[in-house]
């Protein structure tokens, strides 16, 4: 398979509101296998992201027959790269660590390297208050100290930095009776609970609102507290390593170099591309059917589903899924809001922006040297990001005398196959939902970001519980 770019329906490219461009070039739009002359496999995987990726390769690698099943024209699920006028920009999930162990192993496998997002960095800060009427600029230098401080505030649950909550970052119940405590509070619930610590200071709870809104992407009532106290505590329990860790590094070449390169891996796999899924069938304990949109009919002796979990609930399972499992799939979780990259006509140099919910825009930095490029966050539903007029007014609030040259995005809230951005699930949602969501119902298995226990909603997290599930479903193949 070449390198060179192929247009997906994926993405736009906003101009202005006269010229608007749908579907972006992207390498991650690969060419489908031509003929599927088998309709028998070991195992089928629906979905292409890294959780289908990374498996299709462990288990093609054993000697398995598979079958790769994707919804979409390309490859990548929630991360998929593409470039314009000579940039890359990476339109869903991109950032990257070296403490992210199963990205970080593969990053070395291929051979790709890092880069900077210089506005995680910025040496100044622009905090929208409000609602949005008034503009403080400040001084990152002088400010950071007091983000570090209402951070470690905000976090300190029990005295040690929830580190009796969490003494395991990895393992998720390693403190159950804790967890259990923790997951009832919201992320407002928490944030109140803190109030007093900031003696008035109503810049910093701004800021504090507005961080914790672009995690969770949407109203802090509505986002769990112990989401943030998972990334606090695979952050080091230290505010510069967590910013270090979930924004500042990218893979140079880009996400889909990656997937290219872990499809290229996997020996002799078949590959549907746009291909939906209409259903998933178990006459019996050894043999599953899929039915596809088109017609297409496959059987295997195994299946595994890495659909994102908010459009797991579109599946039909015949027979039904245990009760329990089917229920934690339609809760779902937070949909989240939209991310989106824009060109500015004139470089701002190394520049960020805060802004507390509701704003339309609760942050945004510049990605590049020179400051031409601004990556920016919505919540909930607040901002038609294809709308050119509305986002330079947003933006103008930060910025009042820049010039947007073009938006270029993906909505992941409209996608159908995801129906949402990066996972976070709402309170009690992980002691009540995460263990059904992990487990499995032979033959069929399930993988995703969404349910992983480390990097939940990183790249990181959709390969290790894709390399996860391997292991289960070899040694289900072998004992069949």
């Amino acid at each position: 398979m070449t390198n060179h770019l192929n247009r997906t329906h994926d993405g736009f490219i906003q101009y202005s509101n006269d010229i608007h461009e749908s579907g972006v070039m992207t390498p991650a739009a690969v060419v489908s296998t031509t003929a599927v002359t088998s309709t028998h496999f070991d195992v089928i995987i629906i979905g292409a992201g890294f959780s289908g990726l990374i498996a299709a390769r462990e288990l093609s690698l054993r000697h398995r027959t598979v079958l790769l099943i994707e919804a979409r024209d390309r490859i990548g699920g929630r991360t998929f790269t593409t470039k314009l006028e000579d940039q890359q920009y990476e339109m869903g999930g991109g950032w990257v660590h070296w403490s992210q162990p199963h990205v970080w192993s593969e990053i070395t496998r291929y051979g790709l390297s890092i880069c900077e997002t210089n506005g995680a960095t910025a040496d100044r800060i622009s905090l929208l208050l409000e609602n949005g009427s008034q503009l403080k600029v400040l001084s990152m230098t002088n400010l950071f100290p007091e983000i570090c401080r209402a951070m470690d505030d905000y976090s300190n649950v029990d005295g040690v930095q929830g580190r009796t909550v969490l003494p395991i970052p990895h393992d998720p119940f390693a403190a159950r009776e804790a967890v259990e405590l923790y997951d009832k509070l919201s992320m407002q619930d928490r944030l109140d609970q803190i109030s007093a610590s900031f003696n008035n200071n109503q810049d910093m709870y701004d800021i504090m609102d507005a961080y914790l809104s672009m995690n969770s992407q949407g109203k802090l009532s509505e986002g769990g507290f112990l989401d943030h106290l998972r990334w606090w505590a695979l952050g080091d329990f230290d505010t510069a390593r967590l910013f270090d860790k979930t924004s500042r590094y990218k893979i140079r070449e880009g996400t889909s170099a990656l997937a290219r390169a872990i499809l290229n891996d996997c020996h002799d796999i078949k590959l549907l591309l746009s291909t939906p899924v209409r259903s998933i069938q178990r006459a019996d304990d050894n043999q599953v059917t899929i039915l596809t949109d088109n017609g297409q009919s496959f059987t295997a002796r195994s299946a595994l589903i890495t659909v994102p979990l908010n459009a797991l609930y579109k599946m039909n399972f015949s027979p039904p899924l245990k009760l329990e499992k089917q229920r934690a799939i339609n809760e779902r979780q937070c949909r989240g809001g939209t991310k989106f990259a824009i060109k500015l006509e004139k470089p701002i140099g190394n520049w960020c922006g805060f802004a507390p919910y509701p704003s339309p825009i609760t942050q945004a930095f510049t990605d590049d040297e020179e400051g031409t490029i601004i990556i920016a966050f919505g919540v909930d539903d607040l901002l038609n990001i294809r709308d050119f007029n509305a986002v330079q007014y947003e933006l103008r609030k930060w910025l009042p005398d820049i010039q947007i040259k073009y938006i270029i995005g993906h909505d992941w809230r409209k996608d159908s196959f995801a129906e949402g951005t990066w996972g976070w699930y709402r309170p009690g949602q992980i002691t009540s939902n995460l263990s059904i969501l992990q487990e499995y119902e032979p033959p069929l298995f399930f993988a995703s970001s969404d349910t992983a226990n480390g990097w939940r909603s990183f790249m990181d997290g959709a390969l290790e519980s894709g390399l996860s599930v391997v292991q289960h479903i070899e040694r289900y193949l072998k004992n069949d």
